[in-house]
């Protein structure tokens, strides 16, 4: 990830919605929630039914929103970087390639790899250089996919076809070690 991109989630999450007492109430989407959280999202719903988790309302399309400070409240690692947290996930929900590849990373590194495979392949659809280059990776390694070389391939040559500079390394030594390996040419000697 970037360090523009990284450094973008160190300032302070923006504040939406409000509620009666006036205090600014910070919310996500049940499937975010269910992202970040690694549960399924029936799960989440059956939380907000048993009142686990606060359903705070809904946004303009119509998807269902919980409160965002429950939800950070589950995860033990957010309480360090919580502003940071609350500003990627709103990001991420709302959208934003760069959000939804930086927290796709971090749940990568944290090993809840279906979740973080899920955003960075909405990242990826976004033409996000560096959430592809990451599917790559997932695809080699079997990381909340199964092994594929052909998707990791193929998501690596399109990581590096948007400027991916260790992409276009990685893909510039594949061809020339695929040129060495193959009969009657001569550097395969």
């Amino acid at each position: 990830m970037t360090d523009h991109v990284r450094a973008k989630y160190l300032d302070t999450a923006p504040k939406v919605g409000s509620t009666e007492t006036g205090l600014s109430m910070q919310a996500c989407s049940r499937r975010m929630a269910s992202v970040v959280l690694g549960r399924s999202e029936r799960t989440v719903r059956r939380w907000c039914d048993d009142g686990t988790l606060r359903l705070v309302g809904s946004d303009s399309a119509g998807r269902a929103l919980v409160s965002l400070d429950q939800v950070l409240d589950m995860l033990e690692h957010a309480a360090a970087a919580r502003e940071r947290w609350a500003r990627l996930v709103l990001d991420a929900d709302a959208g934003d390639a760069d959000a939804l590849a930086c927290l796709g990373t971090e749940l990568l590194q944290q090993g809840r790899t279906a979740g973080a495979v899920s955003l960075l392949t909405e990242a990826a659809q976004q033409q996000h250089a560096d959430a592809m280059h990451w599917l790559s990776h997932c695809h080699l390694h079997g990381l909340g996919v199964e092994r594929d070389a052909d998707l990791a391939l193929m998501w690596l040559h399109r990581a590096a076809a948007q400027g991916h500079a260790v992409a276009r390394a990685q893909s510039r030594a594949l061809r020339q070690l695929s040129m060495r390996q193959q009969p009657g040419n001569p550097a395969a000697q």
